[in-house]
């Protein structure tokens, strides 16, 4: 569950990055075209999600406009339950994720298991 929620901000992130808002838009548009009206339930939440945030970046001269309140705007759009967020880094500062104590048996070298 950890590694998912963080695979939704990477895939948000990069989204917004690599492709332009008015691409995304369209490409949504052309779906709903091709498949017509009854394609999905999630229409409109794909919608909501693919709408432009104001980012840009222009990789070929590297110049990037960052809005106000970025990424927490874009993130609020479909936002984490919070229990479960707060539950996630409670598990991660405290648990052994990958069952790496068995490895590291002497309380000694806990940070080290605990590191990953």
């Amino acid at each position: 569950m950890i590694e998912a929620v963080y695979q939704y901000g990477v895939m948000l992130l990069l989204l917004d990055r690599l492709i332009p808002s008015i691409a995304r838009e369209r490409l949504v548009v052309c779906y709903i075209r091709y498949m017509g009206n009854n394609s999905s339930d999630n229409v409109n939440e794909v919608c909501k999600l693919v709408r432009s945030t104001q980012y840009s970046y222009n990789p070929k001269t590297g110049v990037e406009v960052i809005p106000r309140k970025y990424p927490c705007d874009y993130f609020s759009r479909f936002p984490v339950d919070r229990i479960l967020t707060e539950n996630l880094i409670n598990l991660i500062k405290d648990d052994d994720l990958y069952g790496l104590l068995a490895v590291y048996p002497n309380p000694q070298h806990r940070s080290i298991a605990l590191a990953q």
